[in-house]
Order: C-alpha cells, then sequence, then structure tokens
C-alpha cells in the first residue's frame, strides 16, 4: 500500500486505469488510517473506562470505610457508657453517652435536614462534654419558643456557632462567660440568636466573614471544622434567600443572628 503506480502520461487506458488505481489506493490508506485512529480512540476509551471503574470502586471502598468509622466509634463508645454504669460510675456513663449521641447526630444528618429539636439537643450534647473538659465553667442559657421546635433547617448549623462562641468568645475571658440562644418568631421569620458576653470580634473580620474572606484564616484553628462561611452558604441555599445571616460584635460580645423564612421550614 505504499507504492503507487507509476504514471506515464499517454493519454490512453493504461494511465487512465493507473491514475483510477492509485486514487484507490489513496482512499484504503485514508481509510486504513481512520480504522487504526478509531481503534487508538476505543482503546483509550475502553481503558479510561477501567480506570474510572477502578476509581469508583476505591471511592466507594472509601466511603464504606468512612460509614464504619463513625459507627465504630459511637458503638464502642455506647459500649464504655453501659459498663461505666455497670460499674456504678454514672458521671463517666453521661459523658461518655453524650460523646455517642454527638457522633452519631454527625454521622446520620451530615448533608441532610433535620429540625430545630434536634439541633439543640445536639447543642445539650455538646455543652455536656465541653463542662467536663473546663470543669464546668460553660454557662449555657436557652430562652425557645416551642412553636419553632419542628421547624426545618439543614444540619449541623447551630452547634458550630455555639463553639465558635465558645473558642473565640467565652475562652480565656475573665469573670463568668455566658453563651445565651434564643429562638422566637418575628414578621414571618424564625429568628435565631446566639450571644456570648466574650472579647468580641473586630469590625474587619466581621466584614471578612459577610463577605466570605475569613476561610483561609480560620483554617486549622480549633473550632473552625465548619466556618461561618459554610453556615451562611447551606442557609441561603436551603432556603432560596440572601438575608439569613448577620453578625453584631461589641467589646462586650457578639451575637450572630439567623433570619429564616417561616414559610419555608414547615413548622407546625
Amino acid at each position: 500500500m505504499d507504492v503507487d503506480f507509476p504514471i506515464v502520461e499517454t493519454e490512453d487506458e493504461v494511465a487512465a486505469v493507473a491514475k483510477a488505481c492509485n486514487k484507490m489506493i489513496g482512499s484504503i490508506r485514508d481509510y486504513i488510517e481512520k480504522t487504526r485512529e478509531n481503534y487508538e480512540r476505543e482503546s483509550q476509551l475502553k481503558e479510561n473506562e477501567l480506570i474510572m471503574k477502578n476509581d469508583l470502586k476505591e471511592a466507594q471502598l472509601r466511603y464504606l470505610q468512612a460509614q464504619i468509622n463513625p459507627h465504630f466509634l459511637f458503638n464502642s463508645l455506647n459500649a464504655g457508657a453501659q459498663l461505666a454504669m455497670m460499674e456504678g460510675a454514672e458521671r463517666a456513663c453521661m459523658f461518655i453517652q453524650n460523646m455517642a449521641d454527638f457522633f452519631r447526630y454527625n454521622v446520620r444528618k451530615s448533608g441532610k435536614e433535620t429540625t430545630l429539636l434536634e439541633e439543640l439537643q445536639l447543642i445539650d450534647s455538646y455543652i455536656y462534654v465541653m463542662n467536663v473538659r473546663f470543669s464546668g465553667e460553660i454557662n449555657y442559657e436557652t430562652s425557645v419558643d416551642e412553636r419553632c421546635l419542628e421547624f426545618k433547617m439543614p444540619a449541623m448549623v447551630l452547634q458550630p456557632i455555639v463553639e465558635n462562641a465558645l473558642n473565640h468568645g467565652i475562652k480565656g475571658m475573665e469573670g463568668k462567660g455566658v453563651i445565651k440562644l434564643s429562638i422566637y418568631r418575628e414578621a414571618g421569620r424564625v429568628l435565631i440568636s446566639i450571644k456570648d458576653n466574650g472579647v468580641g470580634i473586630s469590625d474587619e473580620m466581621v466584614k471578612k466573614i459577610m463577605n466570605d474572606e475569613s476561610i483561609a484564616e480560620n483554617q486549622g484553628k480549633e473550632g473552625a471544622g465548619v466556618g461561618m462561611e459554610n453556615i451562611k452558604s447551606r442557609l441561603k441555599n436551603y432556603y432560596n434567600e440572601e438575608d439569613v445571616f448577620a453578625i453584631k460584635s461589641t467589646t462586650n460580645g457578639t451575637e450572630v443572628i439567623l433570619f429564616l423564612p417561616l414559610d419555608k421550614g414547615a413548622t407546625k
């Protein structure tokens, strides 16, 4: 296929046949080249498909492991709680049980919706664990309109805000540190206020948080696993509203307020 017929310009049937043969050979060459390219492309697609299948299997395995490890953790904690109860260590039992409840909520509610009641129960478990850790120094107060308890919202919203109030507000302050959580209805919305009497944060940091600019600065800090920007973004997407989040801060403390539309939370 690499050799052409020699063309002798004799202007007769032999020259016409030679030219036709050369044209046919050229067409066959093109066909062979396209067939080869298609074969190579198909082989590459099959190779890519195999790689994707292997990656999918690895991802599924890692997902399964991610499911198993947290379940193993809080199942082990529950076993420890039962052992502590059998041995009469009631305070240790309560501590382990609250730890188990905290991890169970994180596993079961990850990426899902929940209710205000369940979010409040998670905070109760968190505050209990932290008070054991800090010898009961965290003063936590609540004022809740019970009509809002079944209000629907994204999971893991309130606890990170309370954690920020603890770690960046009242932790290490002189005097009595207080975190107060209030839930009430106002003008067709459910308002959730989480307020501390700590050191406050700067106007510049408030502006950065509201403009989603403080993520990099908070990475690696205790309590920054779920940042304010993440919470704000999830609330906006969940309720399809822009005005869902505000921060007020002075030298006398910080208040985070959530403005959640009552009609979009299917509250009773």
